[in-house]
């Protein structure tokens, strides 16, 4: 991961977006999955979430689906989306496959054991590897917007920040 992080800093072109987007349907979501969870009680959480959305994303976007292969673009039509995840042996990208096909709680159940996995250090051998979009989140941790670094050989990252309440005007009106 860090040869590839390494090789994207000085071989990618840097392009930064930020943007806000009003999350108020997102929270109210992941608080209905609270009072009532997915079969076998699952609670989605908001990287669940980001990964089917991404997912519905990259499949009526499928130029971002993509990624470099001997210089060449190859466009991919499996989605398969990584989260980079903080361990105490550094950041790993567990990879959740096949999104295009799943239901959330699919995709919950699946990160759930990914993300254990890689907690403990017993990571499977294709946990980590397969991806065409990675996913990284630091709201948990109070940031706004961050550069993150993209996942060679994949063609973007996406960056999420917190969540934060704000008044804004809709339709001229505050």
């Amino acid at each position: 991961i860090a040869q590839r992080m390494s090789a994207s800093h000085t071989t990618a072109a840097e392009v930064t977006l930020f943007t806000e987007a009003d999350a108020t349907r997102l929270v109210e979501l992941r608080e209905s999955f609270k009072k009532a969870p997915l079969a076998g009680d699952i609670v989605p959480t908001y990287n669940d979430l980001m990964v089917m959305i991404a997912g519905r994303a990259l499949r009526e976007h499928p130029n971002m689906n993509a990624r470099l292969a001997d210089d060449k673009i190859e466009y991919l039509t499996q989605i398969n989306v990584g989260v980079a995840v903080d361990t105490e042996r550094g950041l790993l990208v567990p990879v959740v496959r096949d999104v295009q096909e799943k239901r959330l709680s699919q995709i919950a159940g699946d990160f759930k054991a990914l993300m254990s996995r890689a907690r403990d250090s017993k990571n499977l051998p294709d946990d980590l590897t397969g991806g065409t979009f990675t996913i990284t989140n630091l709201g948990m941790y109070e940031v706004d917007g961050f550069t993150p670094i993209i996942n060679l050989p994949e063609c973007a990252i996406l960056g999420v920040g917190r969540i934060v309440p704000k008044q804004v005007v809709i339709d001229a009106e505050a």
